[in-house]
C-alpha cells in the first residue's frame, strides 16, 4: 500500500514540472531578448520579434554582433606620437611600440621633455629630442624656471634703505635725509633756507637745526621771545616786554629793577610806647601786646586786665596800677597758673587710677569724669578704680562670689579684686571638675595615673586636656616614677657637681629632708677653700654657717631638735638675704632665720662648683693635703640617716644623674632597722634607736650595754615606788610617789620630770631660754647656758664688753666678803669647840627619843638618796 502512495507522488511532481517548462518556453519565444541586456561596451540593442541586434558606437564593422568582441584592437589607433600598434595574438588587445623619445602605455610622454606646463612664471619649454629645456624669462631661473633671483641678495640700497625685491629688478626705500636709485645721495635740507631772522641752518641727517640769534624762537626762529614769560617781576608788579629786555612796573610799596625792595614803612618808627612795629605792603601795624597801650599806633592807655594776664578762667580785677586774679578752687599763684596736683598724695587705694577733675584731655575719654570741662568743677579728683573694687577711693573690694560664680559644688574664694573656685572631685561619678567657674569636667586622668600613690590633678589649656602628678615625698618625675630617697650609712658622702645648673634669675637654693637620729652631723657642703657654706646638726638643731677667707660670717640656726628619727625638711635660700627655713609639724609656725648676705655679689654663692651631702671624703689631694684641711673647716661626724627631695639650685638630685665614682656608702631608698624590736635593754632600761645601732638607757644601778651590771646601792638612785595590788600595780620612776585616789593609781612626779610614770626628763632647753647664740644643756630640772666667750650670766644675757669695769669691782668686792666670811666661821668654829669639852659626859637623849617613830618606818622602807632630794 506504502509503495504504490508513493508512485502516486512521483507521477504528480513529474507531471508538474513539465507544465512549468512548457510555459517558460512560450513565453520566451514571444519576447525580445533585449530584455537581458545582452548589448556589451556600450552597445544599443535593437529590439525586434526575432533575434535581438546590437547597434555598436563607432565601431560597426570591428565588432562582432553582440558588440562584445572587438575583430583589430589597433583599428582606433591608440598609440600617438608615430608610434607603431601591435595587435596581441588570442587577447584582442595592442601593443604600441613607441619611437626614441616616447614612453607610455601609448605612447604619450616624451622621455627629457618640458613636461606639459612644467615651466613656470612664463618659461618656455625648448623642445630637444636630446634634452629639452625651459627657457626662463628675466628674474626667474631653475629647471622649471621656479626660483625667483633675488637683487636684493647683494644689499644695493645703502644708508638704512629698505630693498624690495622686483620681477627682474628691485627698488630702494631711503629713510629721511637720503635720495638717489640707491639712496647713496644726501638731502641738504637748508637748500630751501627755512630758518628766518638770519638765524644759522644745521644740515642734519633727515633734518635740519636753526640757531636762532638772541630774542628769537621757534623751529625756524620765527618767534620773538616774551622776557616777561618768567615772570621776573616780583611783588605784583606788571612786566612790560620790548625787544629783547623787559620792564617792571611796581606796586606801591616796592621799589627796585625786579621790584624786589619792599619799603619799610616802620622806618618811621611810627608805634609808641614800645608797640611792636610789624611792616606789611605799603602799610604796617603796631602790635602792642604788652606794653599796656592801645590803638593803632599805642597811644592811647588800656587797662591791665585787657591783656588777659590770669590763667585758667580766672577773674581780672583792675586797681590803680595794677591787678588782682581770682582763682577758681583747684589753681593757685598770682596768676591763677598752677593746677593743684590733688592726686600727690595717692588717695586711690588698690592701684586705681587717680584723674585730676582739672584736667580736661582726659574729659570724654575716661568713665568717671563728668561730660564737659567746666572751670567752676575742676578742683578735686576722682578715682577710677581697678576691677573688682569700688568707692571713692577704690576702698571696698567686691565680693564676686555674691553671684555665685562657682559650679558643680565649687568653693568661691573672694580676692582682692577678684574670685577664684576651688573646684571639688564627685566621689559618685568619679568626674573632676575645673575650669575658672569649675564648669569643664577635666578628663586628663581618665587615661592616666600617676605611680607610687601620686595624685593625679587634671587640667584644661590652650584647648588640650592633661594632667600633671602630684608626687608624694621621696619621688619625683611626670608621672613619680623617680625615687629621691637616699640612705647614708656612715664615712660616705655624695658629691654634686652645681656649677653648671641653672639658678632662677640671681636665686639659687639647696632644699631637702633628712630624717635621722645624731645630735651631730654634717648635712650638706658647698663652696672653696676660701667661700663655703655648712649645713649641719648641732645638738638635733639645724646650723646654717658661711665663712669668708676664714671668717665666718653668718652664724643661723633654729633651736628645734630635728634629732628624733622622724622626716624634716630644710631649705636655705640665697639672695640679697639668706634665709633658713625648716618645716616641721611640730612648728606652730614656719622656724624661719635670716641674715643679709655676706658677699658682695649674692650671685657667687650661686657659681660654687662643688657641693657634698652627708659628709667630705676622707682621703687626700693631689698634694697629699686632707680634704678637711684643704676645705679648712672643722671635723663633723658624716651624716648616718635618709635624705630625699634632694634640690640644689631648683633640680632634684638622685642616683640617676650622679656620675660613678661620686658617692661612698650611698645606697637608693631609706634602709633603717628597728634596733629596739628586740628589747635588748633589760631591768626596764630604755631602748633608744640609734639607725646602724641602739643604746640602753638604764636605771639606777643597772649599766652596761643591755642594762645587765649593777647593784642594789640605796644612797645611788631616785627611789621607785609602787602601789596597788598583784592584780593592778603602778610603778613610779625618778622618785615619783604613786598614789590611789578614787580607785585610780597615779604618780606624782617630782620636779623635772613628767610621763605617766615620770620615766620622762623635761627638757627645759626647750624654751630656748639661751640668748646671743648661748648654747642650751638640758640638766635634771634645770638648764645650763654654754655661753659664747663675750658673754656671761644664766641666761648669756650679760655682755662682757659693757660690764668689764663694773665686773672688775664686783669682782674685787666678793674675794673681799668671802675672807671676812672665812675668819667669821673660824671664830664660830673655835667657840663651838669650847663649849663642847665643857659639857662632856652629860646627857644625851638617844635616837628612839630624838626621831620617834620614824625609826620603825625607816627599818622598813630605806631613805630616798638625799643627794637627789636637794
Amino acid at each position: 500500500m506504502a509503495l504504490k502512495n508513493i508512485n502516486y507522488l512521483l507521477i504528480f511532481y513529474l507531471s508538474f514540472s513539465l507544465l512549468i517548462y512548457i510555459r517558460n518556453s512560450f513565453c520566451n519565444k514571444n519576447n525580445t531578448r533585449c530584455l537581458s541586456n545582452s548589448c556589451q561596451n556600450n552597445s544599443t540593442c535593437k529590439g525586434f520579434s526575432k533575434d535581438n541586434d546590437c547597434s555598436c558606437s563607432g565601431t560597426a564593422n570591428n565588432v562582432d554582433k553582440d558588440c562584445d568582441n572587438m575583430k583589430d584592437p589597433c583599428f582606433s589607433n591608440p598609440c600617438q606620437g608615430s608610434a607603431t600598434c601591435v595587435n596581441t595574438p588570442g587577447e584582442r588587445s595592442f601593443l604600441c611600440k613607441c619611437p626614441p623619445g616616447y614612453s607610455g602605455t601609448t605612447c604619450e610622454t616624451t622621455i627629457g621633455s618640458c613636461g606639459k606646463n612644467s615651466c613656470q612664471h612664463g618659461g618656455i619649454c625648448h623642445q630637444d629630442p636630446i634634452y629639452p629645456v625651459c627657457i626662463c624669462p628675466a628674474g626667474y631661473t631653475g629647471r622649471f624656471c621656479e626660483i625667483d633671483h633675488d637683487e636684493c641678495a647683494s644689499s644695493p640700497c645703502q644708508n638704512g634703505a629698505v630693498c624690495q625685491d622686483g620681477i627682474d629688478g628691485y627698488s630702494c626705500f631711503c629713510v629721511p635725509g637720503y635720495q638717489g636709485r640707491h639712496c647713496d645721495l644726501e638731502v641738504d635740507e637748508c637748500a630751501s633756507d627755512p630758518c628766518k631772522n638770519e638765524a644759522t641752518c644745521l644740515n642734519e641727517i633727515g633734518r635740519y637745526t636753526c640757531i636762532c640769534p638772541h630774542d628769537y624762537s621757534g623751529i625756524n626762529c620765527e618767534l620773538e621771545i616774551d622776557e616777561c614769560w618768567s615772570q621776573p617781576c616780583l611783588n605784583g608788579a606788571t612786566c612790560q616786554d620790548a625787544l629783547g629786555a623787559y620792564f617792571c612796573d611796581c606796586a606801591p610799596g616796592f621799589l627796585g629793577d625786579h621790584c624786589e625792595l619792599n619799603i619799610d614803612e616802620c622806618a618811621s618808627q611810627p608805634c609808641l610806647h614800645g608797640g611792636l612795629c610789624v611792616d606789611g605792603e605799603n602799610r604796617y601795624s603796631c602790635n602792642c601786646t604788652g606794653s599796656g597801650f592801645t590803638g593803632t599806633h599805642c597811644e592811647t592807655l588800656m587797662p591791665l586786665c585787657w591783656s588777659k594776664p590770669c590763667h585758667n578762667n580766672a577773674t581780672c580785677e583792675d586797681s590803680v596800677d595794677n591787678y588782682t586774679c581770682h582763682c577758681w578752687p583747684g589753681y593757685t599763684g598770682a596768676q591763677c597758673e598752677t593746677d593743684i596736683s590733688e592726686c600727690n598724695s595717692n588717695p586711690c587705694q588698690s592701684d586705681g587710677e587717680c584723674v585730676e577733675l582739672s584736667s580736661e584731655k582726659q574729659y570724654g575719654h575716661i568713665t568717671g569724669l563728668p561730660s564737659s570741662f567746666s572751670y567752676h568743677e575742676a578742683s578735686g579728683y576722682v578715682c577710677i578704680c581697678q576691677p573688682g573694687f569700688t568707692g571713692i577711693h577704690c576702698e571696698e573690694d567686691v565680693n564676686e562670689c555674691s553671684s555665685n560664680p562657682c559650679q558643680n559644688g565649687g568653693t568661691c574664694e573672694n580676692l582682692p579684686g577678684n574670685y577664684t573656685c576651688h573646684c571639688p572631685f564627685d566621689n559618685l561619678s568619679r568626674t573632676f571638675y575645673g575650669g575658672r567657674d569649675c564648669s569643664d569636667i577635666l578628663l586628663g586622668c581618665t587615661h592616666q595615673q600617676c605611680l607610687n600613690n601620686g595624685i593625679c590633678i587634671p587640667h584644661f589649656q590652650d584647648g588640650q586636656h592633661g594632667f600633671s602628678c602630684l608626687c608624694p615625698s621621696g619621688y619625683t618625675g611626670s608621672l613619680c616614677e623617680i625615687a629621691t630617697t637616699l640612705s647614708f650609712e656612715g664615712d660616705g658622702f655624695l658629691w654634686v657637681k652645681t656649677g653648671s645648673m641653672t639658678t632662677k634669675g640671681s636665686v639659687c637654693n639647696i632644699a631637702l629632708r633628712f630624717q635621722t637620729v645624731q645630735p651631730m652631723a654634717l648635712l650638706l657642703f658647698r663652696g672653696n677653700r676660701d667661700v663655703f657654706v655648712k649645713l649641719e646638726l648641732l645638738s638635733g638643731y639645724i646650723h646654717l654657717s658661711i665663712q669668708v677667707n676664714n671668717q665666718p660670717k653668718v652664724l643661723l640656726y633654729i633651736s628645734h631638735n630635728t634629732s628624733d628619727g622622724e622626716w624634716h625638711f630644710v631649705e636655705v635660700i640665697f639672695a640679697e638675704a639668706v634665709t633658713l627655713t625648716l618645716m616641721d609639724d611640730s612648728c606652730k609656725e614656719k622656724c624661719i632665720s635670716k641674715a643679709p648676705s655676706p658677699l658682695e655679689s649674692y650671685q657667687s654663692i650661686c657659681a660654687f662648683q662643688n657641693s657634698f651631702l652627708g659628709g667630705l671624703p676622707v682621703g687626700t689631694t693631689s698634694d697629699g693635703v686632707s680634704l678637711l684641711n684643704f676645705y679648712n673647716i672643722p671635723s663633723t661626724p658624716s651624716f648616718v640617716g635618709c635624705l630625699q627631695d634632694i634640690k640644689i639650685d631648683w633640680n632634684h638630685i638622685t642616683l640617676e644623674n650622679i656620675s660613678s665614682g661620686s658617692s661612698l656608702n650611698v645606697k637608693a631608698g631609706c634602709v633603717r632597722k628597728d634596733w629596739c624590736e628586740s628589747q635588748p635593754c633589760q631591768s626596764r632600761g630604755r631602748c633608744i634607736n640609734l639607725w646602724l645601732s641602739y643604746q640602753c638607757d638604764c636605771h639606777r644601778p643597772y649599766k652596761g650595754p643591755n642594762c645587765l651590771r649593777g647593784k642594789f646601792c640605796r644612797q645611788s638612785r631616785l627611789p621607785s615606788t609602787v602601789c596597788g595590788n598583784e592584780e593592778t600595780n603602778l610603778t613610779c620612776y625618778n622618785g615619783g610617789n604613786c598614789t590611789e585616789f578614787q580607785a585610780e593609781l597615779k604618780c606624782m612626779c617630782r620636779p623635772g620630770f613628767t610621763g605617766e610614770w615620770c620615766e620622762k626628763d623635761i627638757d627645759e632647753c626647750a624654751s630656748d631660754p639661751c640668748v646671743n647664740g648661748g648654747l642650751c644643756q638640758d640638766l635634771l630640772n634645770k638648764f645650763q647656758c654654754l655661753c659664747d666667750v663675750a658673754f656671761a650670766g644664766e641666761r648669756c644675757e650679760v655682755d662682757l664688753a659693757d660690764d668689764l669695769i663694773s665686773d672688775i669691782f664686783t669682782a674685787i668686792g666678793s674675794v673681799t666678803l668671802a675672807l671676812l666670811l672665812i675668819l667669821l666661821l673660824a671664830i664660830v668654829a673655835s667657840v663651838v669647840t669650847s663649849n663642847k669639852r665643857a659639857t662632856q659626859g652629860t646627857y644625851s637623849p638617844s635616837r628612839q627619843e630624838k626621831e620617834g617613830s620614824r625609826v620603825e618606818m625607816w627599818n622598813l622602807m630605806p631613805p630616798p638618796a638625799m643627794e637627789r632630794l636637794i
